[in-house]
């Protein structure tokens, strides 16, 4: 049987626990640092207990009181400033906990926040005081997250290179309709091209939302026939192909000789 390095209870390795281990280390590299006495005993202020400390002697005066363990330290008297910080956290953690509830305006659950319990039923309480504000934050917001999700496919760029040796006014990607944008705009011919890939038709990813596009598709044909142009669409299945790419310019160049 051997001694713990740390609490010199009887052992069969060095140490009886990992937590005499770790404090042994601790105290070892400190000792390197400091020059401190590691084998120091105390007596437990609240126990009376006998336990072994590793005091800064060198550095730091010795402290007036020693605890063997949490529970020892809680029972200590404490100051009457300590007193008063712990009463004020005390408060302000029962003033947390007896908040009341109230009723969400919309969905009429009970919720800890002022109106709304979530961003649903705040949406829904927008659209229901200010309908004219919140469609017109819905529609800025569709179009923002469009404009970032923009993604140009090599079938398109070879798209929009045809168009432009034929047509000289092409345009590429351009918010001409209240904010939305067409991937190829031939003004001369008031057309708007719109090159889907395939996460127009399916969902592709688990973050990917086919409503969503399908959503932002509608409308922006409905804003590209407000400006008084023609929506032309082509599905792309989203192999790269200049055969597929020069046989659609052929049939779009057919429809609109």
């Amino acid at each position: 049987m051997n001694k713990c390095l740390n609490c010199h209870k009887k052992v069969f390795n060095k140490f009886c626990s990992v937590s005499c281990q770790n404090s042994y280390s601790n105290a070892k590299r400190a000792n390197k640092k400091f020059g401190l006495k590691r084998d120091f005993e105390v007596v437990c202020s609240n126990c009376n207990k006998t336990i072994i400390t590793t005091e800064r002697e060198k550095k730091f005066p010795q402290k007036e009181k020693y605890f063997c363990s949490r529970s020892c330290s809680n029972r200590r008297v404490h100051s009457t400033e300590t007193k008063n910080k712990i009463s004020l956290s005390l408060l302000s953690l029962q003033r947390k906990i007896l908040k009341q509830p109230i009723e969400c305006s919309v969905c009429k659950k009970l919720t800890f926040n002022k109106k709304v319990c979530s961003k649903i039923c705040q949406g829904k309480l927008l659209h229901l005081v200010h309908p004219n504000l919140a469609s017109k934050a819905g529609i800025l917001g569709g179009i923002i997250s469009a404009t970032r999700q923009n993604r140009r496919s090599k079938n398109e760029i070879y798209f929009a290179e045809l168009c432009c040796q034929k047509f000289l006014d092409t345009k590429t990607n351009e918010p001409m309709f209240n904010g939305w944008d067409a991937d190829v705009i031939i003004p001369s011919l008031k057309v708007a091209i719109l090159w889907n890939g395939p996460w127009h038709y399916r969902k592709i990813t688990a973050k990917h939302s086919l409503e969503q596009v399908q959503n932002r598709d509608a409308i922006k044909i409905r804003e590209i026939i407000k400006a008084g142009f023609i929506p032309y669409i082509i599905r792309d299945n989203g192999k790269s192909s200049k055969l597929f790419v020069e046989s659609q310019f052929k049939i779009f160049s057919e429809a609109f000789n």
